[in-house]
């Protein structure tokens, strides 16, 4: 065997020329297979003569010769060259087969960028100053005793907040009809406006009857105009509990209020810590990516920036925009910069958690691999099983031992809290 490798920029290209007992092998595999489906006209398939099939297919056998060469002994090639792709496309061609026993043929791939680290311990980092005040805990409380609230019976008149159980009947213009019964909460937007306005201050079996009651469609335009009648049903009045001993003690917060407001503390502190922490490590990133300025793989911007399309899709259809082509093409140029520096950044975490000599545990991997699960709707043991099918397990384990590598930035990080209106004075000096 005899291998060339050619260097330009970020690809290497290895030309690759091999002979001998297991060429030939390789090219009898491949006639035979052939020779099962072959259809060639005056032969029944199975019975066409090897000559025939090799003249006929001789560019499909040459090409699959090549496909099962590359993956049984090109990892072995790759590691004696000490070389490794950064990702799973890897293009052959420019294939010569002679005697079916000598075979030439080209391979290229990509492989990382080769750079200095930069020095990352002490890196400077100002984040947002955040302190868990009073008034968090009753905002706090305040939320929780909302979602505790019960709505009870009463013979009061429609007040904001109330729910009511109304049945109403719509007449439109053309004679079409339509009634049913409903609950409503008054004030969440669910009715429009001069209808609640006409229910407040009514009681149960109290009739409401609007005239000329505009009509859309679902463009928002006016289709025509209807009369409405309604009857009150049930009136339910909001009822908060109030926050005691026994609420706390119902909803396993506490045994008594104070016990209960200092549980509250302490999860609101876990949460501005977590807040804190994620402020510092993306302010670190983003000074990671300013940094560095090598040339990155256009395989893998190129799997990137289908990703962050994704994620714009995604977020565009979450507020009920369906993005077409156009539209993803353009943010597709705009988030170039955005994946160059998503890849640079890999690349430094990646050379960092060498450098550190980081390794990932199978517990932490299980770990990883069960909270991925979750979110794909599966059990640790069918992601497990999806992961292995497609090779993906390494992926995984990079990702852990880069967010290793951000944590130890982050803890040997010179983080400086800064208070709101100080960082807004310095974006007025910067910008």
């Amino acid at each position: 065997m005899n291998v060339v490798v050619e260097a330009n920029e970020l690809v290497r290209t290895l030309t690759i020329e091999d002979e001998g007992e297991k060429i030939k092998n390789l090219v009898e595999e491949v006639v035979k297979e052939l020779s099962k489906y072959a259809n060639v006209p005056g032969f029944r398939k199975g019975n066409v003569p090897k000559n025939i099939i090799k003249a006929k297919y001789k560019n499909e056998i040459q090409e699959e010769v090549v496909r099962n060469y590359v993956n049984r002994f090109l990892p072995e090639i790759l590691e004696n060259q000490n070389l490794k792709p950064v990702t799973q496309e890897i293009y052959f061609g420019d294939i010569k087969l002679e005697n079916d026993q000598k075979i030439v043929f080209k391979v290229s791939f990509e492989i990382a960028p080769d750079f200095e680290l930069k020095p990352y311990e002490g890196m400077e980092v100002e984040i947002t100053k955040l302190e868990v005040k009073d008034e968090d805990v009753q905002k706090y409380i305040n939320n929780l005793l909302e979602k505790h609230a019960e709505y009870k019976k009463e013979d009061k008149e429609v007040e904001e907040g109330d729910l009511v159980k109304i049945k109403y009947h719509i007449i439109s213009e053309k004679g079409e009809e339509e009634e049913d019964e409903f609950e409503v909460i008054i004030g969440s937007g669910t009715l429009r406006k001069e209808i609640e306005d006409a229910i407040k201050g009514k009681k149960v079996s109290d009739k409401v009857e609007l005239e000329n009651i505009p009509l859309y469609n679902e463009k928002g335009e006016e289709i025509g105009k209807a009369k409405v009648e309604i009857e009150i049903l049930e009136v339910k009045k909001k009822v908060i509990p109030e926050f005691n001993d026994e609420f706390v003690k119902k909803i396993g917060l506490g045994e008594n209020v104070e016990e209960a407001k200092n549980k509250i503390k302490e999860e609101l502190q876990k949460q501005v810590e977590n807040i804190k922490k994620l402020e510092a490590q993306q302010k670190i990133l983003d000074k990671i990516a300013s940094e560095y300025d090598f040339p990155v793989p256009t395989s893998l911007l190129e799997l990137e920036l289908q990703n962050l399309a994704q994620r714009y899709a995604q977020q565009l259809q979450a507020y009920g925009i369906n993005p077409n082509r156009d539209m993803l093409e353009a943010a597709r140029e705009g988030l170039t910069k955005t994946a160059i520096n998503n890849i640079r950044v890999m690349f430094v975490l990646t050379k960092i958690a060498e450098k550190e000599g980081l390794t990932v545990s199978d517990e932490e991997l299980d770990r990883e691999i069960e909270r991925l699960a979750k979110n794909y709707n599966m059990t640790p043991i069918e992601f497990n099983d999806y992961l292995k099918e497609r090779n993906l397990i390494e992926g995984i384990k990079s990702d852990i031992l880069r967010q290793k590598a951000l944590d130890i930035i982050t803890q040997k990080a010179n983080i400086k809290e800064v208070e709101k209106q100080e960082e807004k004075q310095e974006e007025e000096q910067n910008g």
